[in-house]
């Protein structure tokens, strides 16, 4: 059973499971929006098997069957806004400097082992500095580090003064070492994402408005024209990459839809014209991060946050929550991310999102675990993984307890008890549950 000390990583524990595997759940929930009590879930070759009632699957001789009817079976969660290389930052500057490049990567290594740890087998990183994004998915697929598959972008692509242009015109600094590529102008976003295309990013991130955390601009709410906003969607589609834009609010939603954005970055403040603009695009999907704000109201005064920055997301949470339930009730499917990595919302927090989504926001669990899940999986591009059913990838994580009663569970790495990848156990180990392990 699910019960007595969280399981370790071990060495060996990632290689793939030689048997089949038959997972006795207390507990399913599969991300489609669907919840089954007291089921089994049968893993094979890597894949989903079968899902069914306990004791009405007919397992394969020598399966390993794993007790785990005191625990939560879900997929692998999906974090739709990571970021590899954040570490402890308080304030947009500090992105940059003082961490080095160097220091940058090897917490990227520190961070993505974190997050499968933490149950989250696919991430979609939405800017890094440097090329290390690429870097960090290619040390996971050769086995250097563990962490989530990831989907990777270079640096967020903004402009000439825009919201993330923060350094004095008098300093310069090196240009592989930023977080930032600043642009101006349809060619210049051209051959940056040419040239991010060339380094093996997957997605392209602009930020086209400002944050609210942010002082408020003046003017157009998108810092692009467009033009070059459908110039970089255009191109990243035609090289086979996503694109993701920061757009809080409506003004700027409206931009980044109209260009052609496959994921809308925060969304923070939706209204009914943007939710029927979006209705008119299928294909471009949003991705809520309530999360980070949470927590900066939580943790920034002891941290020293800027008071204007804490004032900023206080005045304007009522509405975030708003903007979410509104989105549910208006039918709108979305994702999550977390936006983690600062030092008011570290690694290790990606789940939050969710208690959010039910605690806040009045979401069911079933649907709040989708945003993680199976919705997750078609907004950042992650084909087979995210839903619990025959021919999907096995990606499975494993939660002491029924999350359906404390959602709050899925909070503490501690409960994330089993994590498998692609029918890989890659957290934990079967002899560390209480109840052994059998073969049938």
């Amino acid at each position: 059973m699910l019960e007595g000390p969280a399981p370790t990583h071990t060495a060996g524990s990632n290689v793939e499971m030689a048997k089949p595997i038959l997972i006795r759940a207390g507990l399913v929930i599969d991300g489609t929006g669907g919840m089954r009590r007291n089921a089994d879930l049968l893993l094979s070759g890597g894949k989903v098997a079968e899902l069914g009632p306990t004791g009405s699957l007919k397992s394969p001789p020598g399966t390993l069957v794993i007790d785990a009817r005191n625990g939560t079976a879900i997929p692998g969660l999906i974090d739709c806004h990571f970021h590899v290389t954040y570490s402890g930052h308080i304030g947009i500057q500090q992105l940059e400097w003082p961490m080095s490049l160097e220091l940058a990567a090897i917490y990227a290594g520190v961070n993505a082992a974190k997050a499968l740890d933490c149950g989250y087998t696919s991430a979609l990183d939405v800017g890094c500095r440097g090329t290390i994004g690429p870097a960090a998915k290619e040390a996971i697929r050769k086995g250097v580090v563990r962490g989530p598959d990831l989907r990777v972008s270079g640096q967020i692509i903004t402009t000439v003064g825009g919201p993330l242009d923060v350094w004095p015109s008098s300093m310069q600094m090196e240009q592989r070492s930023r977080l930032t590529w600043l642009v101006s102008g349809v060619e210049e976003i051209r051959r940056v994402i040419r040239l991010q295309k060339k380094d093996g990013v997957d997605n392209v991130k602009c930020q086209i408005s400002s944050s609210t955390v942010l002082a408020k601009q003046t003017g157009r709410a998108s810092v692009f024209s467009d033009e070059e906003l459908q110039a970089a969607t255009q191109l990243a589609h035609d090289l086979g990459l996503s694109a993701a834009a920061h757009a809080e609010g409506p003004e700027a939603i409206a931009a980044a839809i109209s260009a052609g954005f496959d994921t809308i970055q925060h969304a923070s403040f939706i209204d009914d014209a943007t939710i029927d603009l979006l209705e008119r695009h299928p294909e471009s999907r949003l991705v809520f991060t309530l999360g980070v704000y949470d927590d900066i109201l939580r943790n920034g005064p002891a941290l020293g946050y800027p008071p204007e920055g804490l004032a900023r997301v206080a005045s304007t949470w009522d509405d975030m929550v708003a903007s979410v339930r509104h989105a549910y009730e208006r039918g709108v499917p979305f994702a999550v991310g977390s936006d983690a990595g600062g030092a008011t919302h570290p690694h290790g927090r990606y789940a939050r999102d969710i208690v959010l989504l039910v605690r806040s926001c009045g979401i069911p669990v079933e649907r709040a675990i989708g945003a993680a899940t199976g919705y997750a999986a078609r907004a950042a591009w992650f084909p087979a993984v995210g839903e619990l059913r025959p021919g999907q990838d096995a990606d499975v994580t494993i939660v002491a307890g029924d999350l359906s009663r404390s959602v709050e569970l899925i909070e503490e790495e501690s409960l994330v008890r089993l994590v498998f990848q692609k029918g890989r156990l890659v957290k934990g180990t079967t002899r560390d549950m209480a109840g052994n392990p059998t073969d049938e």
